[in-house]
């Protein structure tokens, strides 16, 4: 019995060894694994905190997208403003054209019509120059007319001759001798 009692504690001994070494053995697995563990924690920790960045990422991007896409309706409906409004200017612009086209029709025609009387008044300016002429030229004609009817009546009136019967002198009026006449009685 002693031998089986040694024999007992030997196994007991041999277990306990290699209980104590797959003890160890566990032990080393407990802290590698331990260590997996607390990367693996440490990898989740990271993941969440990048997840939670993400998230806020996305929550940023979101609002952005949802601040593009209200700018977005805004700008279409201030482009579509804008086209009615340069839609309604250029039917203006038509309106104001076809006004001013108008206007400077009726101005050129003024302007036309201005020369017109301009030219006439040019000719009628002419006309009343030389009508003047021709007026100056009357008068002064009528003037010698006059002084040579006022001479020529003062010539009669002052005449004087002598009457031979076959010569006959004629006398100027300041008295010099104009020639002689021949009177016959034939």
């Amino acid at each position: 019995m002693y031998l089986a009692i040694s024999a007992v504690a030997a196994m007991c001994a041999f277990l306990a060894a290699v209980q104590t070494r797959n003890a160890k053995r566990l032990g080393e697995d407990l802290r590698q694994k331990t260590v997996e563990a607390e990367s693996f924690q440490l990898t989740a920790r990271t993941m969440e905190e990048r997840m939670h960045t993400e998230e806020a990422a996305r929550t940023q991007l979101a609002d952005r997208i949802t601040k593009v896409e209200t700018a977005l309706r805004e700008s279409e409906d201030t482009a579509c403003r804008l086209r009615q409004e340069l839609q309604t200017e250029r039917r203006k612009f038509k309106e104001l054209q076809e006004e001013l086209d108008s206007t400077k029709d009726a101005h050129d025609a003024a302007i036309s019509a201005m020369w017109s009387a301009r030219n006439e008044v040019d000719n009628l300016k002419q006309e009343r120059r030389k009508l003047n002429e021709a007026l100056i030229t009357e008068r002064e004609t009528a003037e010698h007319w006059k002084e040579e009817f006022l001479k020529e009546q003062a010539y009669r009136l002052s005449a004087e001759g002598r009457i031979m019967r076959e010569v006959n002198n004629l006398l100027r009026y300041d008295g010099t001798a104009h020639g002689q006449e021949e009177l016959s009685d034939e």
